[in-house]
């Protein structure tokens, strides 16, 4: 079973993808036109992400996708 903290930053695939992208700096346009929706829609969800990590700063975006969302093995 996962513990309370686990569970409460477990994320969802698009989270994930969401996450990516933001921590390599890209605009919530460019990131709509890559994973679906409109500017609008991914604002929203940067926005609940970035409550949900509790994340204050850039580094620790970036540390969250180390931890969260690790990039995928192309090899």
């Amino acid at each position: 079973m996962a513990k309370d903290s686990e569970r409460h930053t477990a994320l969802s695939p698009l989270e994930q993808q969401l996450l990516r992208r933001l921590a390599q700096g890209k605009l919530d346009k460019v990131i709509a036109q890559e994973i679906g929706g409109t500017e609008e829609q991914v604002a929203a969800q940067r926005q609940a992400l970035v409550q949900k990590l509790n994340i204050q700063y850039r580094f620790q975006l970036c540390a969250a996708v180390n931890k969260l969302a690790p990039w995928p093995d192309l090899s």
